[in-house]
């Protein structure tokens, strides 16, 4: 197994890697170490006190810009509202995207990467089956591809391409050169305004019961995730899967607990209750 010194750990070992990085790191002061057992102090320190306590004039937090951040999203999404992305008329059925989408969760989850790693995967593998409209038998090198690209721009200490390809028969070769056509399809834009994006800006816009923040956070990201997998969701605004998202967490908890703020949103409205999308997420609360 490779290891980097102070890096990232791949493989099924890797509770033990951890237990290792806390102990070595146990005398060393203002020594940080993240859940994977990568030291981040520099980040850590920018954006937290020592504490554990969020440093609100951190740039990081650009709470004063939260406001002018949603409204410019929001424009750029009615803007590219006549782009939405399809697999209607491709080679690809549901069945097999949905499949290889839990495919990519189960390899974030294996190798412990972060959210935005997650989605921008999902989201870059169906730009990939809209523009370049794949056989059958190339979805599962679209998928690796995707989710090399993603981790290289979000993760800190991406897995080698090496370990990706374990348990595959795809080359290194192929992965570049599917790489350099997914980039050229794209033009090179691999960043986009994901749902996952969309759930954090709403979320912090709507506020919520501090008491239960944890909760509400679980609650929203099982159902984020939950969005990925299921091809009803493809075809809709990823600010109106987030909003679906708070609503129905929202019904489920009650207002006492949840206490959103729906009219801080300038540009939205509260989700209607009757759409198929709440019902199916409400329904997935419920079991």
């Amino acid at each position: 197994m490779h290891q980097n010194q102070g890096g990232r750990v791949f493989g099924k070992h890797l509770d033990n890697y951890v237990d290792k990085a806390l102990k070595d790191t146990k005398d060393k002061r203002n020594g940080i170490v993240d859940e994977m057992g990568g030291k981040e102090n520099a980040i850590n320190d920018a954006v937290s006190t020592r504490d554990g306590l969020l440093k609100f004039d951190s740039p990081q937090q650009v709470l004063h810009y939260q406001q002018e951040i949603y409204e410019f999203l929001h424009q750029r999404e009615q803007e590219s509202s006549g782009s939405k992305l399809s697999i209607d008329q491709r080679k690809i059925n549901e069945k097999m995207r949905n499949t290889t989408i839990r495919f990519v969760i189960k390899q974030a989850k294996m190798y412990n990467l972060k959210s935005e790693t997650l989605f921008q995967t999902v989201d870059l593998i169906d730009q990939s089956i809209h523009h370049i409209n794949p056989e059958a038998e190339r979805l599962e090198l679209i998928a690796i591809t995707c989710l090399f690209i993603a981790t290289k721009y979000e993760e800190i200490y991406p897995p080698p391409l090496g370990a990706l390809l374990r348990g595959t028969e795809l080359r290194v070769r192929e992965v570049i050169e599917m790489e350099k056509e997914i980039l050229y399809k794209l033009n090179f834009n691999v960043i986009s305004d994901n749902t996952l994006i969309w759930l954090q800006l709403i979320g912090e816009l709507l506020g919520c019961n501090k008491r239960y923040l944890d909760l509400i956070k679980q609650r929203s990201m099982y159902l984020a995730e939950l969005s990925l997998s299921n091809d009803r969701f493809l075809s809709m605004k990823k600010s109106t899967i987030a909003l679906t998202i708070f609503l129905a967490v929202e019904m489920q908890f009650g207002y006492q607990k949840t206490q959103f703020q729906w009219d801080r949103l300038s540009q939205h409205s509260k989700p209607c209750k009757d759409s198929k999308p709440l019902r199916l997420f409400a329904y997935c609360l419920k079991n």
